[in-house]
């Protein structure tokens, strides 16, 4: 397989080179041969996610999956022409002056690789083919294995709507997504695990390949006491069930005031229930996608209710849902919790939402400050000062205020994480400056009489006013100092 990924790779990369890089129209009419192409296979989309999670909402699928895709499609493909023109960079005024002038431009790389995980293969797929293209490049697709068939749709579709030399779709395992892996590519985009993400880059690292990491990590909420709770709750609700939590910015945990804490706990009991009254025949509540992750998620619970949490769980129509194959696993609030239980060490994928009481602010900041840095944090609160402070100390690779999850429906947006959740960002103007190399270029004055003078042999008025200027430099750095030691 490796001498085939290898092939590929060579193909695109001829085509590239042989072609050059394209120019708007090019790049906007594979951009619009990609939205017909999601717009095209809708349905498609829609059942073989379902199956493959087990049942996946279709409402979600088609507002994320088809027309969040599109939306995003379509946001690149409307400001590509003014994101492909030179962006000028000042000089100093004397060589303005004297006509020289300088520019970035954004130029493609050639042959964009990306690696899209289970819980999102086909939106993060596309939103990736887009911002490679919107750039000018190329595109391999690494799929994954979990979800094998919305993977071969995916590989269908693309090869439906694009030739190899734009575009190729890789299907296999662990193997195959090694080998992936060691390609030279001129970027890789992952998005997983950052367990898996350190041996996709260790194998980038051997070629010299940059990498954009998109990873996981436990991200936080914090309440404020001026928090509206009701509309906190239901948001809550609505951004922790939403695939039943299996996004990667779903959140894992809140900090809320210990005094507001159980009525929080009572209002998103009730909204929950509100906004699923049953679970497993609800065509708007997705399942876990597999029996190995729906078992992972009752042995967190059990750990923690072993080790003396308090765990709730939200079944509003006493449904059997332990045993039924449906793998519809409930909302669990779980409260005493402790640092030593696995539900305060893993980044839960799923809906169990852990409460966590603080008696300050501070305390509540430094619980999450000694923390990895989060890919998303989130604050819920109507005082401007305290949402400030929390944004200016909270690390993450991005904030959204008195609300979760809906950071990712703005292809506006640079989206990423930071340390522990990754590196680099992408979609729209993001991903079109990460897959592209801003190249500087630089206009010299014709007039050669002032650059002549920086050439040997030098006169001595040249050496003087060389160390006039050191000594004026020397002066201006120093005089902070020297008021200092004065005092």
């Amino acid at each position: 397989m490796g001498a085939e990924l290898e092939q590929a790779l060579q193909r695109q990369r001829a085509a590239f080179l042989r072609d050059g890089p394209p120019d708007a129209q090019t790049r906007i009419e594979r951009l619009d041969r990609l939205s017909k192409m999601v717009l095209v296979h809708a349905d498609e989309i829609v059942s073989s996610l379902s199956r493959d999670f087990g049942a996946r909402s279709s409402h979600a699928t088609r507002t994320g999956d088809i027309v969040g895709a599109v939306a995003a499609i379509r946001y690149n493909s409307d400001h590509l022409s003014e994101w492909m023109q030179p962006v000028p960079v000042a000089l100093p005024a004397p060589l303005e002056r004297a006509g020289a002038h300088a520019e970035v431009h954004y130029q493609p790389l050639g042959v964009i690789g990306t690696i899209v995980p289970w819980n999102g293969p086909v939106l993060m797929g596309v939103l990736a083919a887009a911002g490679a293209f919107a750039a000018g490049n190329r595109l391999m697709l690494k799929v994954p294995e979990a979800t094998p068939i919305t993977s071969a749709l995916i590989a269908r579709m693309f090869d439906a709507f694009f030739s190899p030399e734009e575009a190729v779709v890789v299907e296999g395992g662990v193997a195959v997504g090694a080998a992936f892996s060691r390609l030279r590519f001129d970027h890789l985009l992952f998005t997983g695990s950052a367990a898996t993400a350190r041996h996709v880059a260790k194998a980038a690292a051997e070629n010299l390949v940059p990498v954009t990491l998109e990873l996981g990590g436990r991200n936080p909420v914090i309440m404020g006491r001026t928090a509206n709770l009701p509309l906190m709750a239901v948001r809550l609700v609505t951004g922790k069930m939403a695939s039943a939590g299996q996004v990667c910015v779903s959140p894992d945990y809140v900090l809320a005031p210990r005094e507001l804490l159980p009525e929080l706990r009572r209002e998103l009991e009730m909204q929950a229930a509100r906004v699923y009254p049953t679970l497993l025949d609800n065509e708007d509540f997705t399942a876990i996608a597999s029996a190995g992750h729906f078992e992972r998620l009752r042995h967190l619970i059990d750990d923690a209710r072993e080790k003396g949490a308090e765990v709730t769980i939200v079944n509003p129509g006493s449904e059997p849902l332990w045993d039924d194959p449906a793998r519809k696993f409930p909302l669990c609030l779980l409260t005493g919790v402790t640092d030593d239980m696995l539900v305060m060490q893993e980044e839960t994928f799923g809906p169990v939402l852990s409460l966590i009481p603080y008696d300050s602010l501070e305390e509540a900041l430094a619980r999450v400050v000694e923390q990895p840095a989060a890919l998303s944090a989130y604050y819920f609160g109507n005082d401007g000062r305290e949402r400030d402070h929390v944004i200016e100390r909270v690390s993450a690779g991005n904030m959204v205020i008195n609300d979760v999850r809906c950071q990712l429906f703005h292809e506006q947006l640079p989206f990423g994480g930071v340390g522990m959740s990754g590196s680099g960002r992408y979609r729209g103007y993001a991903g079109f400056r990460t897959f592209s190399n801003p190249k500087t270029v630089l206009h010299q004055i014709d007039d050669d009489a002032p650059l002549a003078q920086q050439r040997p042999p030098f006169s001595a008025t040249a050496r003087a006013a060389l160390s006039a200027h050191i000594e004026e430099l020397r002066a201006t750095a120093l005089h902070p100092i020297n008021q200092g030691d004065d005092r």
